[in-house]
């Protein structure tokens, strides 16, 4: 039942054929403006040396410590007086960079007398390898 009658007759209407243009010309603008390349992989081919040192190449230096509390320099048996020579030494270079590796059932003191005498030897760059 309708109140109200329209005095004209007409309903009143939404044209979207405008809003469809609108639409189609915005989906071709960003289509086409769209980098469709990841921006942040470089794919580059580094150049080669012949006088290239050869330090790039070595494995890292490592102290081991075993279960039993048996240190490992470089997977050498060491003791703890010849390790604190060697980590003199290795201070002595350009750039010391020791990685530090213990089984998981190794008594604490042991790491840490290893880690004491990382830092009595000023070697900055000590890092602990583990398990994922």
């Amino acid at each position: 039942m309708n109140l109200r009658p329209n005095k004209h007759g007409k309903k009143g209407e939404v044209n979207i054929v405008p809003l469809v243009d609108v639409l189609t010309v915005l989906i071709f603008f960003f289509l086409l403006t769209m980098q469709f390349k990841d921006i942040y992989v470089v794919d580059i081919t580094p150049p080669k040396m012949e006088s290239s040192d050869s330090d790039s190449l070595r494995q890292p230096n490592t102290i081991s410590v075993s279960k039993s509390g048996q240190y490992f320099y470089n997977s050498k048996e060491i003791g703890r007086d010849e390790l604190k020579s060697e980590l003199e030494k290795l201070s002595l270079s350009a750039d010391p960079s020791l990685i530090l590796c213990a089984d998981k059932d190794v008594p604490l003191h042991y790491v840490t007398s290893a880690i004491d005498l990382v830092k009595l030897s000023k070697i900055k760059k000590l890092s602990l390898q583990t398990d994922k």
